[in-house]
């Protein structure tokens, strides 16, 4: 069980050698949001070198299965999203949309390589109808074969995760003298 916080920015060194950002789309009419509680390098010699990985876990940390992903970039096919979205999706919207396996995690492999000076080429962000998401811009594989590994939670409105009850029983323990 993980208790993570959302990040606020990218760490120093993906912002420096991808030249990436974090954009926060939350939607106040969405029932949750995706929000960025990870991201880092892969190792350049690993099975993740040259790939995008997404993984996606709950509130407790638990791997979510059949999360849309999308991996947006300027050549991907179009997609419309349909009325039923409580949140807009950033644009353009183009993306290759593929959903999280059973454990969670979904990956695409890069083909071309960041260039010098410029952000990558990638967007990712979750794609539900019904929770807004966090967005990566600019990512992609760096030079030396490295990519990236990042991690979603969502946040559902009004559920609180097994730490966050905890705590709030030991305050009311504490609260009572015991």
């Amino acid at each position: 069980m993980l208790n993570n916080q959302p990040l606020n920015m990218l760490p120093v060194d993906i912002q420096r050698d991808w030249f990436a950002t974090l954009q926060r789309y939350v939607a106040p009419q969405a029932k949750g949001h995706f929000y960025l509680v990870d991201i880092r390098r892969s190792g350049s010699k690993d099975w993740q070198s040259q790939r995008i990985t997404v993984m996606v876990i709950d509130e407790n940390g638990f791997p979510i299965p059949n999360v849309r992903v999308a991996f947006s970039y300027s050549t991907a096919d179009r997609y419309i999203y349909t009325p039923d979205f409580l949140w807009t999706p950033p644009s353009p919207q183009r993306a290759f949309i593929v959903p999280t396996q059973g454990d969670g995690t979904i990956d695409q492999v890069q083909g071309s390589m960041v260039k010098q000076g410029e952000p990558g080429g990638v967007m990712v962000y979750c794609l539900e109808a019904e929770y807004s998401s966090d967005a990566i811009i600019g990512l992609g594989m760096l030079s030396d074969h490295t990519g990236v590994i990042v991690t979603f939670q969502l946040r559902r409105n009004g559920v609180l995760s097994v730490a966050d009850r905890i705590s709030e029983l030991e305050e009311r323990v504490k609260g009572l003298g015991g």
